[in-house]
């Protein structure tokens, strides 16, 4: 099923431009305005779309030399969808996505016919569009992309980071419905795409090569947030944070406050002694090889609710990574990738998660993480460092 559609900024840029975007403002203001548009697409449904648009008139004006390959196409991806591809050019390798019957509605007009007349759907030039597959595939993705942001979804701290491999990730730290911790990572990058009409587009579908989630378990941010405080010192990476012994970012999670409500944790009461958080903090984080292999085992597990865990590690390149193992699994050498953050990414990633919890989206407080932080610059911490590291038997 597909989920989501990557709309590049030239694309953006022509909705702004043609005035589409503003069509699509007075929709979602008006009476029917838009709903959800996700989940499951049937068969019936689109034959009953496209026999709905067909009485309206919005096949009328099909361009002649659009109209056979368009038919044939459509008709094909409704019935093996498989066997028609999006072409995405990644910068090493090329990209054969399948369609799927959810493409359709882009497609069929079915989406961008809610903001054109039928004299309008196919007159894509008068509209700054390449193509007619072009303009109402984009019109429709951008709508599915309205659509999701008038649901009841909280968005959590987000930053974007381009890589030196051609990529552009956004990193998204927040949860899911039960309050579980989640870690989204989507590569946005605007890679050459031609779609199953054989016409270039500023638009891709989500693959599961652009998608990486952490997906552990509740009451995961305090373990995960001194795994990253462990990462930056053992790497000597320059934190804005460490310069005033984290007094600023502790009164910037005060300034948050604490939202939620819905889980008992969010009401307080419930954290731990924040120095139960650093047992073997002076272990260091194992570090990879190039083949992501390491004889050592972290110390910094982050559990799931099923019988697995993600382990901190660093990468042979000295990036943060999450690697998931499955119990059975987890004394084997190689440890795979689920998620990667490089060195500048540190430091978001601790506000990320003080931000997640002060905004109840996860079951950590917001005063257990910046208890944490607090811990960690006190005369008690070094105290306690030095106790540890001189104790004989």
């Amino acid at each position: 099923m597909r989920s989501d559609y990557l709309l590049y900024p030239e694309a953006l840029e022509k909705i702004k431009q043609s005035g589409i975007e503003d069509r699509v403002e007075e929709l979602k203001r008006s009476e029917d305005g838009i709903q959800y548009i996700g989940g499951i697409v049937f068969i019936d449904g689109i034959i009953g779309a496209v026999q709905e648009l067909k009485e309206e008139g919005f096949y009328d004006k099909l361009p002649q030399d659009f109209a056979g390959k368009y038919k044939k196409t459509m008709n094909g991806i409704l019935n093996k969808p498989e066997e028609f591809l999006w072409t995405i050019q990644m910068p090493t390798n090329t990209i054969r996505e399948p369609c799927e019957l959810e493409d359709l509605l882009l497609f069929t007009g079915e989406l961008a016919s809610r903001v054109l007349r039928p004299e309008e759907i196919w007159n894509y030039s008068k509209f700054g569009f390449s193509s007619p597959s072009e303009f109402i595939t984009t019109i429709g993705a951008f709508i599915i992309q309205q659509s999701k942001r008038n649901t009841f979804l909280r968005e959590g701290y987000k930053w974007t980071r381009k890589r030196d491999d051609g990529s552009e990730i956004v990193t998204e730290v927040t949860g899911d419905n039960h309050f579980d911790l989640r870690i989204y990572q989507t590569d946005i990058a605007p890679y050459p795409t031609i779609d199953p009409l054989g016409n270039t587009i500023e638009m891709r579908p989500e693959t599961d090569a652009d998608k990486h989630i952490v997906a552990a378990s509740y009451s995961t941010e305090g373990t995960l947030l001194v795994a990253v405080m462990k990462y930056i010192e053992q790497q000597g990476i320059p934190a804005e944070y460490q310069k005033d012994g984290a007094k600023q970012l502790i009164e910037w999670g005060n300034s948050l406050g604490q939202s939620g409500g819905t889980c008992t944790e969010h009401f307080g009461g419930l954290n731990q002694n924040p120095m139960f958080f650093f047992g073997g903090y002076d272990i260091p984080i194992p570090q990879l090889n190039k083949a992501n292999e390491a004889d050592q085992h972290s110390n910094f597990w982050l559990t799931t609710t099923r019988e697995s865990a993600y382990g901190a590690y660093i990468a042979h390149n000295g990036d943060f990574i999450l690697s998931y193992q499955e119990r059975n699994l987890m004394r084997d050498s190689v440890k795979p990738i689920s998620a990667r953050f490089l060195p500048n990414d540190a430091e978001h990633l601790v506000k990320g998660l003080i931000y997640q919890s002060a905004k109840g989206l996860g079951r950590t407080s917001a005063r257990q993480l910046l208890d944490i932080l607090a811990y960690r610059y006190s005369p008690q911490f070094e105290k306690n460092e030095k106790i540890s590291k001189n104790i004989s038997f």
